[in-house]
């Protein structure tokens, strides 16, 4: 008897924790996983997720620690449903977006780099993942290169010294005019998009030097460097904190990562963050967050967690022209003296590579401008077109530190002008007029022409206002 009693109770045990298992399982639903990006999904995803569940209607939220600073879980409790809504964040960095969505582990990828063509085509399935329908810009940030601040005697480098110290060839600060001490290098893992950005627009080719410690999170890797007098390191520009981040040469003038000089992509080791996603998700949630990301509330989030958030301002902007990088001073006379008094918004557009296509980020500015222009209905528009110098043999004269010859220089005044009068056209068609137009052709270069990606930045058109 005894023996049939605990038997039953066994039973009765089981029976209650399967049910209550299949109860706690139908409470808890998760509606959105989101993978990639450390940069991103650290802290700023956390919160895009958290404010989402409450727009969506949860009474409450909070955030489940799974392993600190990259594998999170966001709750929403929504008490009308009795239901607890999750979104899955891991981040691990940015090359776990593209093999988490290629294996269907998560519905929108987070990544500190434009995707890779090889990644594109592996995704091919989900659409053209270069495309508006599936690349979406969530906000601006700026590799900033960070010194120990005890270091007064650098305060700027050029990309060939960058090159040259991170790949070992610079081993000691007494080469870059400092004290007789070792260069000690910092960088991110390999996981990492902050490190493909560096390794893409800096080393080239290079490697990077063996000897660096590398480091999974950029506030590791910041606070490495201000521990460290003789430290050199990279990391997003929320994440410079007590160091000294140094003013970057790409042939063009010095530039130190500034919000204005980020947004407008002026600053050489600015970049994109993204998020991916199928041009048809499945999930219905999908498209929702990143709308919502990507509009007025999720872009004061990007502002608080010191990204460089994709709203307009306008801003008195100071132009150095650097010397021995222009060719016509009439041509360059006419644009300096026309936006003279006149502040610069924080946009420039770009463009699908060579093409007079506008890029995905223009796409969405066009609409953000034409929002903010409609409290300056007082003030006229005036758009600067820029082209670089490559093509015919232009290119290689430009690596030889030759100008352009008569013909190519024509040639890419006037593709200047046509990318400012596509940009005419966007803003004309949403009634906004534009006073003047001016043609600057590949003077005022802010990039090297001698690399795509360089000749890509030059490639552009400034707004400003009068």
């Amino acid at each position: 008897m005894k023996k049939t009693g605990t038997a039953q109770l066994l039973v009765l045990v089981a029976f209650l924790t399967t049910a209550m298992s299949g109860q706690d399982s139908l409470a808890k639903e998760t509606i959105l996983r989101i993978h990639g990006s450390n940069t991103i999904g650290a802290k700023l995803a956390p919160d895009l997720a958290k404010a989402f569940l409450l727009k969506l209607g949860a009474e409450s939220v909070k955030q489940l620690d799974l392993t600190s600073g990259t594998e999170m879980d966001i709750e929403g409790h929504f008490a009308d449903k009795e239901q607890t809504k999750v979104i899955e964040i891991r981040a691990h960095g940015s090359s776990t977006a593209f093999k988490g969505l290629k294996e269907k582990q998560c519905d929108i990828g987070m990544s500190s780099r434009k995707i890779k063509d090889s990644e594109a085509q592996e995704l091919a399935g989900l659409g053209d993942m270069t495309g508006s329908a599936c690349e979406h810009v969530l906000a601006m940030d700026g590799v900033a290169v960070i010194v120990n601040s005890s270091n007064a005697a650098v305060s700027k480098l050029s990309f060939p010294q960058l090159a040259d110290i991170f790949s070992g060839k610079l081993k000691n600060w007494s080469e870059l005019s400092w004290g007789n001490a070792p260069i000690n290098i910092q960088a991110r893992d390999e996981n990492s998009g902050t490190h493909d950005t560096f390794k893409g627009i800096i080393l080239g080719e290079k490697k990077l030097d063996a000897a660096a410690q590398r480091w999974d999170s950029n506030e590791k890797l910041s606070d490495a460097v201000n521990t460290d007098v003789h430290a050199v390191g990279y990391c997003g520009l929320p994440y410079v904190k007590h160091n000294k981040a140094l003013a970057i040469s790409d042939g063009g003038p010095a530039v130190r990562p500034t919000v204005f000089t980020v947004a407008t992509e002026d600053y050489p080791v600015s970049r994109r963050l993204y998020l991916y996603s199928p041009a048809a998700p499945a999930n219905a949630y999908t498209q929702d967050f990143i709308e919502f990301a990507l509009a007025s509330d999720g872009q004061e989030l990007v502002k608080k967690h010191k990204f460089v958030d994709l709203t307009i301002s306008a801003e008195d902007h100071k132009i150095e022209v650097a010397p021995g990088t222009n060719q016509n001073y009439q041509v360059l006379y006419k644009y300096l003296t026309g936006v003279r008094e006149a502040k610069r918004l924080s946009a420039n557009f770009r463009f699908q590579g060579e093409a007079l296509a506008l890029d995905n980020r223009a796409v969405r500015d066009v609409e953000r401008i034409v929002d903010f222009l409609a409290s300056n209905r007082n003030k006229e528009i005036l758009l600067a077109g820029f082209s670089d110098s490559a093509g015919d043999s232009s290119g290689d004269r430009k690596m030889q530190g030759l100008p352009d010859s008569q013909e190519s220089y024509e040639k890419h005044l006037a593709l200047s002008c046509k990318r400012a009068e596509v940009v005419k056209e966007e803003l004309s068609s949403r009634g906004i007029k534009v006073r003047e137009l001016f043609c600057v052709g590949s003077e005022m270069p802010v990039a090297s022409n001698s690399t795509a990606l360089g000749r890509e930045k030059n490639r552009r058109v400034e707004v400003w206002l009068k």
